[in-house]
């Protein structure tokens, strides 16, 4: 009855940490889509560009994209709620573990994930 209990407590406990993790990554994608071009200071790997590099690259299109890649990551967090329900709560420390590991790895900037923020330089 008793590791019932406990491991009752143990869904409960990575189903919150899941949906608070989800709900966090919302409301960020909700600041990016309110103040929209406003907030991409907000954005680490593109905040240490030199001015002249920022020229290169459309502000408005890189908030769109860390806005969208917010709100993929709190599908991936919801997503890891359901499992942790429904099949074991030790898979939270998975999903926590991957997104750490790319949340880490994404935070320099690199010339080829932000080819597709580039302007158009063309003249028609």
């Amino acid at each position: 009855m008793q590791r019932r209990r406990n491991m009752e407590r143990v869904i409960v406990i990575s189903v919150f940490l899941c949906m608070m993790m989800a709900a966090l990554h919302v409301a960020h994608a909700v600041v990016f889509t309110i103040l929209g071009e406003k907030c991409v200071w907000l954005i680490k790997s593109y905040r240490e560009l030199p001015k002249e590099k920022r020229k290169c690259y459309d502000a408005a299109l890189v908030v769109t994209g860390a806005r969208n890649q917010l709100f993929l990551w709190a599908l991936w967090f919801v997503a890891g709620a359901i499992v942790c329900f429904f099949v074991t709560p030790f898979l939270v420390i998975v999903f926590l573990g991957v997104w750490l590991a790319v949340f880490f790895s994404r935070r320099k900037f690199s010339e080829i994930r932000y080819e597709k923020y580039k302007k158009n330089n063309f003249s028609a």
